[in-house]
């Protein structure tokens, strides 16, 4: 038998006020001298329960970051002290109020060498009025840009935009290849930021004044400064001019995760919990077998030993129709003993075979939706049983015909024990959780899986019909980028194709295997399937770290976790630190370029330290 607790909305709020208070002990309990951390603002205790400030801890999470949530009072008792407050974070769209001892306390913090991201709409209200504070943001000086200048501009105080940036912030900021088009942006030599399946990527934002001392990073059309860094007193402020964690509530967080680690790496110099067993970054590798078009290339490719390579994730719709009922256009794996025969070599050989739902591959792309759940979730089901019988074991990984996934297709995967799924939202991200029409998605072992794209284009299909144009010759370079980028930035990442188009863009499949061996014979980048993913992000998100109290002039972190450390890894800026030192627990460490990489080995538990330089 289960029992379920019910708490009263006032019973519950008094919880997440014993919470705070607990980080907040919790600070106050370390040394004048302890390793800073990074805090999150909010206004209130309630605020803790808000979609947007679970969005903001989220991404904290899957970024690798220690970030406590801290409300206004708290800060303000604890004077913003800096031996223990690495950086603060004010959000947006939870914090649109704030009053003006808060404000002049962050003004204080950042002028003795405090560090400061500050978002969008936060503390542009009065505490007292929910009114436009002042003639503009009162937080423009720390911004180093004027915003939010409502009394001069009234309704013309925000614009709708693209976002652009030049080479050098794509650099800076890490944005991932493909991110930025160079080719067709019209505002030359700066790049436009793109995402899947969208012609132009739009986004709300202040209008700004130009900047005052802050380097821009991005811009808007009208160049509206959307996303700076400022040097102000001792301290420095990073500035994001857009609604980033509601955009991550919306399926579209990647400058909420990229800026995050940027903050915390590049400005703070903090370790951070890698998303990638071992430290070793590298691919997902997702074939979506439509049909029995893709019968014929896939036995090309297993004879010329392309299968050898991997393990990769292979998604199959098996029915007997592609298209419409009877047009046996598809594969019919219960009636097609040499596909079924197919798929028992590559599970034999190590590779992932997963479902590709729907039973009927365009009918459930062009038809599923949120009304018909009757009629489409019996399709899932064939789809599952068949694949088993094929394979004998079942597939718990999942891709949507067409990317098209009603929440009762989320809900199903749920319910079946699925741990990962391709996902067109999220784009450029690596395994994340998602968030539906502003809500977080129930909590399970089933993770997003995003997929990275060129520009606008995900996939070689679609290049025929790309606006603006993309070449094979653009897909073979950016495979090759992709390839490199996170090996070096110890990521992974999703890219899929069908299997046709294998034959039909050898090259740049070829140049994608050259590049990957090459790398992986350097120990530097693995191939990895969904389900092997999912189940170590599920486990990593089990850990809990935090920085050691320094002592002599020695930092560190502790980790622990019921699900044991082993193959999780942190990386550890450089600069002003001697080689880690693991103290308690097993673990390794090597260098990455200017940082240290912290692998730990078997055990719950694991302490690192270093002397500070």
């Amino acid at each position: 038998m289960r029992w379920r607790v019910h708490f009263s909305p006032r019973l519950r709020v008094l919880l997440l006020a014993l919470l705070l208070l607990a980080v907040v002990a919790a600070l106050y309990s370390r040394s004048r001298q302890s390793d800073p951390s990074i805090v999150l603002l909010l206004p209130n205790e309630a605020a803790l329960d808000l979609p947007v400030t679970q969005a903001w801890l989220d991404a904290a999470r899957e970024e690798g970051l220690s970030v406590m949530p801290m409300t206004d009072d708290a800060f303000l008792r604890y004077g913003g002290d800096r031996q223990r407050i690495a950086g603060v974070i004010l959000p947006d769209t939870v914090h649109p109020q704030a009053s003006e001892m808060l404000i002049n306390q962050l003004h204080r913090h950042v002028e003795a060498g405090g560090h400061l991201f500050m978002v969008f709409d936060a503390a542009l209200l009065d505490s007292q009025t929910g009114r436009y504070a002042a003639d503009q943001s009162r937080l423009s000086g720390l911004a180093g840009v004027r915003y939010a200048m409502y009394a001069e501009l009234k309704d013309r105080t925000m614009a709708l935009g693209r976002v652009y940036g030049s080479r050098e912030s794509e650099q800076l900021l890490a944005l991932q290849p493909g991110k930025m088009d160079f080719q067709d942006s019209d505002r030359l030599p700066l790049g436009e930021l793109t995402t899947y399946g969208y012609a132009r990527l739009e986004h709300g934002h202040f209008r700004t004044g130009p900047p005052t001392g802050a380097q821009a990073l991005l811009v808007s059309d009208s160049n509206d400064v959307l996303v700076s860094v400022h040097p102000h007193g001792q301290g420095s402020v990073l500035f994001a001019n857009l609604p980033l964690g509601y955009l991550k509530t919306r399926t579209d967080s990647y400058l909420l995760h990229r800026l995050l680690g940027h903050f915390a790496d590049a400005m703070l110099q903090q370790p951070r919990l890698l998303a990638a067993p071992d430290g070793i970054g590298g691919l997902v590798l997702n074939l979506h077998v439509d049909s029995n078009a893709a019968q014929t290339p896939l036995a090309m490719l297993e004879a010329n030993g392309w299968f050898r390579r991997g393990p990769f994730s292979l998604h199959v719709t098996a029915g007997p129709d592609a298209e419409r009922e009877g047009d046996g256009l598809g594969l019919g794996i219960n009636d097609n003993p040499p596909m079924a025969a197919f798929l028992r070599r590559m599970v034999n050989a190590g590779h992932e075979v997963g479902n590709h739902g729907g039973w009927n591959h365009n009918l459930f792309g062009k038809q599923a939706d949120e009304s018909n759940r009757d009629r489409f979730e019996p399709l899932l089901a064939l789809n599952q049983a068949s694949i088993g019988t094929a394979t004998g074991q079942v597939p718990r990984s999942y891709s949507a015909p067409m990317g098209n996934q009603p929440q009762w297709a989320t809900e199903w995967l749920q319910r079946e024990g699925f741990k990962g799924y391709y996902f067109t939202g999220d784009n450029g991200l690596g395994p994340t959780r998602s968030y539906q029409k502003g809500v977080r998605a129930r909590r399970s072992d089933l993770w997003a899986f995003p997929v990275s794209s060129y520009h606008r284009v995900a996939t070689f299909e679609e290049l025929e019909n790309a606006e603006p144009e993309v070449t094979p010759q653009d897909m073979t370079d950016y495979l090759r980028s992709l390839s490199r980028f996170v090996t070096d930035q110890h990521l992974v990442r999703l890219f899929y194709f069908h299997p046709p188009a294998a034959v039909q863009h050898l090259a740049s499949i070829d140049a994608l295997m050259a590049e990957s061996s090459r790398l992986e014979q350097a120990g530097r980048f693995r191939w990895y399937t969904m389900e092997a993913m999912a189940d170590f992000m599920s486990r990593r998100e089990q850990v809990q770290w935090q920085p050691l109290p320094q002592a002599s002039r020695t930092g560190g972190f502790s980790a622990s976790s019921p699900a044991g450390l082993e193959r999780l890894s942190w990386t550890v800026p450089a600069a002003g630190r001697g080689a880690p030192q693991v103290v308690q627990g097993n673990g390794s460490v090597r260098t990455a370029g200017d940082h240290w990489i912290v692998t730990a080995g078997t055990g719950q538990t694991l302490k690192v330290q270093w002397q500070i330089q």
